[in-house]
């Protein structure tokens, strides 16, 4: 382990110092010590004064890649795909260079909204994603040769975003198929930051048998399995959800059947909001879901750079950040800097 440490024998809350807070903003964006940059500007007394062009400077740098990759892998769980092992008789074509794509095509697409200043809700849903020939030909997407990645336009909407990148969908399933509830409860807690409760104990699993399984789809099979009143109204939402990236099989690949089954990708919301598919839901989240999506990536950013869980009164700042960057057109560097401009960021706090 790693440890900051900023003394203090004061019981009372106080700035930084300037050398304290090239730490921390280091550390935050780098995931290592300052340069030597940011230790003249403390020396000189001026790096609190010049703050935004620092960080602006930093973001440009290679050395945020870090915090592209210690934050996408936090936020959306991305590290975990090295433990994802779907079952290789299902899907044999997964492998090493496969999963090594999915992550780099979420990690790239992250590091494009952040260094070039996009609006966040282009990470719900946009018309471009990064590729290699690997991915492309996983995604059935055709002239895009070579192992490196490139920016590519899309034509269609059912891959622009996180939602439907094969990262995100192969994380949310089970090592045989895939898993509406987990798709679900992942736009609920990981995009919205409303997470549902836990399930009620003595659930029954859902029926797996063959006979089950030939005998009905998965989602007739899951509206049976929800019968249950004291699930019933978290499902609602949650499978509603999920059920919309069914198009998409437990390794992220588009699809129209499952076990002989036609899919059915519609759905709604609570408050009647209606969906065909996955395409139609990212468009309908980014457009009337913008504010629960905008203070969750905030609050998990801020959770982020603090290295510490959230308290009650930093929920004040999370909503100043957020009306920040909804006055701008939603963009990712007013984001990053109203957090490190905040007093919970450039203040070590000693008291309860």
């Amino acid at each position: 382990f790693l440890y900051l440490v900023e003394p203090d024998n004061s019981e009372k809350d106080r700035p930084l110092t300037e050398y304290e807070l090239a730490a921390r903003l280091s550390y935050f964006l780098w995931s290592t010590m300052p340069d030597e940059r940011l230790v003249e500007a403390a020396r000189r007394g001026t790096l609190r004064r010049d703050l935004d062009q620092h960080v602006l400077r930093m973001l440009s740098d290679d050395k945020s890649q870090a915090l592209v990759e210690n934050f996408v892998g936090q936020w959306l769980r991305i590290r975990n795909l090295d433990g994802v092992s779907p079952d290789p008789d299902l899907f044999p074509e997964f492998g090493d260079e496969l999963k090594d794509a999915m992550r780099e095509e979420t990690e790239r697409f992250f590091a494009y909204v952040l260094r070039n200043n996009r609006s966040v809700l282009e990470l719900l849903n946009c018309n471009y994603t990064f590729l290699n020939d690997t991915l492309a030909r996983h995604y059935g997407i055709k002239g895009v040769g070579g192992s490196h990645f490139r920016r590519v336009s899309l034509t269609t909407g059912d891959r622009g975003g996180i939602l439907t990148q094969a990262s995100v969908l192969t994380l949310t399933s089970n090592p045989n198929r895939t898993s509406p509830v987990k798709r679900g409860q992942f736009v609920l807690q990981q995009i919205l930051g409303t997470p549902p409760p836990p399930p009620p104990p003595n659930v029954p699993e859902l029926e797996e048998d063959e006979e089950s399984i030939e005998a009905a789809s998965l989602r007739e099979r899951m509206e049976l399995h929800r019968a249950n009143p004291d699930c019933a109204s978290c499902h609602k939402q949650m499978d509603a959800m999920g059920f919309a990236f069914e198009g998409y099989d437990a390794i992220g690949r588009r699809r129209d059947f499952d076990e002989g089954f036609p899919i059915e990708t519609s759905g709604e919301l609570i408050g009647g909001v209606k969906f065909r598919d996955a395409t139609e839901l990212k468009q309908k989240l980014q457009s009337t879901a913008s504010k629960k999506f905008t203070r969750c990536l905030i609050e998990n950013l801020l959770t982020y750079a603090l290295g510490r869980s959230l308290e009650p009164h930093d929920f004040c700042l999370v909503e100043k950040i957020r009306g920040r960057v909804s006055e701008d057109q939603f963009r990712m560097h007013n984001m990053v800097l109203g957090i490190v401009q905040s007093e919970a960021f450039q203040q070590r706090g000693t008291s309860e």
